[in-house]
């Protein structure tokens, strides 16, 4: 038999109220994350891990988790409480992580969550971001992504210059198109249908799907 896949659900300080594939729909395992463990204890949900330094997180909450294992950094460190978690599902073997985060509290706190998601995919980890209207995720060489008809889908490149081979059911086709790094031409794209797939040639590039509210 296959390898059990491990799923790791990471619920932040900014954990938005519903994600988009909906916390009822959680399989994996639930990794608090510093204050993220209020968002637990609001949600009841039951987590497997918290790690971070607490220096943001109520004792009285933590102190309802008694026998939850517990990583507990010094507030003095290099990386963010959300990194050290991503860096310990990598080293555990998770084959999917995903960081529950509304992205809308400080910017650089966010552009950093991005940043982090090269570290997983270039482990070759399924790694995203979730917030409540929005996924964010870095192509493969060859992607499927599964949404609604009429959904939004943007591409930024991360790289100088990104090349794409073809894609399916997008209003706007990636056919031989390069994308420079610092152009805007790929955002706002529209699903067709309610998967679409795209081949990349070269290149780093960040996804991000929009739901769009009828």
């Amino acid at each position: 038999m296959p390898p059990i896949k491990r799923q790791a659900w990471l619920i932040t300080n900014h954990a938005p109220s519903q994600i988009v594939s909906g916390y009822e729909n959680i399989t994996g395992e639930i990794i608090a994350v510093d204050k993220g463990l209020e968002w637990v204890h609001r949600l009841n949900l039951s987590p497997a891990l918290i790690i971070g330094d607490l220096d943001s997180l109520d004792p009285k909450i933590l102190a309802l988790y008694p026998d939850t294992p517990l990583i507990r950094h010094k507030s003095e460190k290099n990386e963010t409480d959300t990194e050290l978690a991503i860096t310990w599902c990598i080293a555990q073997g998770y084959s999917k992580i995903v960081v529950c985060n509304d992205m809308q509290g400080r910017f650089d706190h966010s552009a950093a969550i991005i940043q982090n998601l090269i570290m997983g995919h270039r482990e070759g980890i399924d790694i995203s971001i979730e917030s409540e209207m929005q996924s964010c995720f870095f192509l493969g060489s060859e992607t499927t992504i599964s949404s609604k008809k009429g959904d939004l889908l943007s591409l930024i490149s991360y790289s100088e210059t990104s090349h794409f081979i073809s894609s399916t059911a997008l209003q706007y086709p990636l056919t031989d198109l390069t994308l420079q790094q610092h152009q805007s031409r790929g955002i706002s794209n529209v699903l067709l249908a309610d998967k679409c797939l795209i081949k990349l040639k070269s290149g780093l590039v960040l996804a991000i799907v929009t739901k769009v509210q009828a």
